[in-house]
């Protein structure tokens, strides 16, 4: 018994119109590929444009036209511009707050090349930021067939601007040196003339040696002529040369600065931040700078407002400063302020209560009596 193969033939027919039902949907993904790769482009672009003016306008210095940096509205928005690829953005809004918690920042550079409503006071306490917020319309290549996602992009980027930052050096208490001794070699030539007409050379040598500096150092120097010729007259010459460093002034160094002790940092929900210091050295320690460090953005878990305001500061019940810092750390260098002999408390107080440890706190103080400097307190020690 044979049986007859069926043989199934396909006609162009059937294959136009399999591609006319496929074309579409193959069209369409396309075209998704393309409008998806160019909003990515553009809102990456928008970022990059806003970080780029806000690091301009934070950095320290002046700008091309010679303003400070966060008045240069010119070069702000030029520093953005730069990131616009395929064509300017729609708006470029610059604005300055007082930090995050700042809901309301306050708008400027509307106008002109520069605007000196932000000024160098308002941002000495380094807690005020700079906002740049970029905006450009995205539109689709046909708008009526995809017009869900006809939008407008828009990033905004804030940074701190720190326009004073205090560095302090501490130099070390004694110093090691040489002190010039000069040793002239006179030789003089006999002549009919009653006064004889030296030429003095003088050959310094640097012997080494080791001293602890006081308070005025006048050295002297004691010089033995050598004269070759017995002239009529025998030159005595007289001069006191200055060496040429400038020791640091101090009194008598204190040897006992390492027995200064202290307690650990005591955070206990209130609105202060303190540590116990024991001097036992029997004299009052002067206090070359203090910095303090604290939770300053979540130091405060209850309501809406978490930041920390640094407000006052006192040492032993006095108070030896006041202000309202938001920052990570503060220096502050008091004026002829001491830590007592025996047992005494700094005491740091804030806005709010404080209630969240972040392992940030420190309390840093360098000594400024001489043999201290190279005993600081540090409350991490």
């Amino acid at each position: 018994m044979k049986l007859k193969k069926l043989a199934t033939r396909k006609s162009s027919a059937q294959a136009m119109v399999e591609f006319a039902i496929a074309l579409p949907i193959l069209l369409l993904l396309v075209y998704g590929l393309l409008e998806a790769g160019r909003l990515l482009f553009l809102y990456s672009t928008v970022v990059n444009a806003s970080r780029q003016a806000v690091r301009y306008g934070s950095a320290t210095g002046s700008g091309n036209n010679g303003y400070p940096r966060y008045q240069d509205c010119l070069g702000i928005k030029t520093a953005a511009s730069k990131s616009a690829y395929v064509a300017e953005f729609d708006d470029i809004m610059i604005q300055w707050d007082e930090g995050p918690a700042d809901v309301t920042p306050t708008t400027y550079c509307d106008s002109g090349d520069s605007d000196s409503s932000l000024t160098s006071a308002t941002l000495s306490d380094n807690a005020h930021r700079i906002r740049v917020t970029v905006s450009e319309e995205f539109m689709p290549i046909v708008p009526k067939l995809v017009p869900f996602i006809q939008r407008t992009i828009t990033a905004t980027s804030s940074r701190t601007v720190l326009l004073s930052v205090s560095i302090e050096v501490t130099s070390p208490p004694t110093l090691s040196g040489s002190s010039p001794s000069e040793t002239p070699t006179i030789t003089s030539t006999a002549t009919d003339t009653p006064v004889p007409s030296p030429t003095i050379t003088l050959s310094p040598t640097n012997t080494p040696i080791t001293y602890t500096p006081t308070e005025t150092l006048t050295p002297t120097i004691t010089l033995s002529p050598t004269i070759t010729n017995t002239p009529t007259e025998t030159p005595t010459p007289s001069f006191t040369p200055t060496p040429s460093f400038t020791p640091t002034p101090s009194s008598t160094p204190i040897g006992n600065c390492g027995l200064v002790t202290h307690g650990s940092e005591d955070i206990s929900g209130t609105t202060t931040f303190s540590m116990d210091i024991h001097n036992p050295t029997g004299v009052p320690l002067l206090i070359k700078d203090i910095t303090v460090a604290w939770n300053h953005d979540a130091g405060h878990k209850f309501g809406a407002n978490n930041t920390l305001r640094l407000l006052n500061a006192d040492l032993g019940g006095t108070t030896f400063w006041t202000g309202n810092i938001y920052a990570t750390s503060y220096t502050i260098i008091p004026a002829s302020l001491s830590i007592p002999t025996g047992d005494s408390t700094i005491t740091f107080t804030f806005s709010q209560t404080y209630t969240r440890i972040d392992g940030s706190e420190s309390i840093f103080i360098n000594l400024e009596t001489n043999g201290c400097q190279l005993w600081p307190i540090d409350s991490n020690n």
